[in-house]
């Protein structure tokens, strides 16, 4: 299992709702809005499945950028052995 913290960056006008469109998604939730513009997002999901996810996070309506703040994987499999770790991603944003 994945374990992925982001941001996902709107226009305040949009704020609530993009925050409301994000908790429909199977396997995120969401933290609230800090400082108007930023949904804090938090997804899990098997890691082969997690760029999946963010992508259609990045189609929902109002959303401007997503802002990775961390990552884990933890209880999965690599070559047999079971895998835990942690680390930073850089962000993928989209643009209008």
């Amino acid at each position: 299992m994945a374990i992925l913290g982001f941001l996902t960056h709107t226009l305040p006008s949009q704020a609530q709702a993009t925050e409301k469109a994000l908790a429909a998604v199977p396997g995120l939730t969401t933290y609230g809005v800090h400082k108007d513009t930023y949904v804090v997002t938090v997804a899990e999901a098997p890691s082969e499945e997690m760029e999946a996810l963010i992508d259609r996070v990045k189609t929902i309506e109002g959303v401007l950028a997503v802002y990775v703040t961390s990552f884990t994987r933890e209880d999965e499999e690599e070559d047999g052995r079971a895998v835990s770790s942690g680390a930073a991603l850089i962000s993928k944003s989209k643009r209008k």
